[in-house]
């Protein structure tokens, strides 16, 4: 076993939707079919599930880590390492041009859009 390099993980955790709704939107945008909770991008599998830590009762806050959805994103070879950066950067701005909130917490943040989400849109730089 090899170790573990920043870009084995992504988690995403997203508000303003459901599980349902992050499936039926990720399967559009690749173009493919979830088995159970998981979709296959090429050498990432994406899976979406609802947050055990989430909080029922109460509204979407900056506290993402209670935000109702999650996503997991996990290359399955090395040639999914080097996708995976894309690959969750498709899935934040699909998330995003729904209006629904979402944040990556990954070792590679400083690659993403936005910085995964912990910068709001308005303080992004111009483009």
């Amino acid at each position: 076993m090899t170790a573990m390099s920043q870009y084995s993980y992504c988690r995403i955790l997203v508000a303003g939707t459901t599980a349902d709704g992050v499936q039926s939107l990720l399967g559009r945008l690749f173009n493919g079919t979830f088995e159970r909770r998981t979709l296959t991008v090429g050498d990432v599998e994406v899976e979406v599930r609802r947050n055990p830590d989430a909080r029922n009762d109460e509204a979407p806050s900056n506290d993402f880590v209670r935000w109702p959805v999650q996503i997991e994103a996990e290359p399955v070879s090395h040639d999914g390492e080097a996708s995976v950066v894309e690959t969750v950067s498709r899935i934040l701005e699909a998330l995003w041009g729904v209006q629904a909130q979402a944040v990556a917490a990954c070792d590679f943040e400083d690659e993403l859009p936005r910085s995964g989400g912990i910068r709001p849109l308005e303080e992004s730089e111009p483009e």
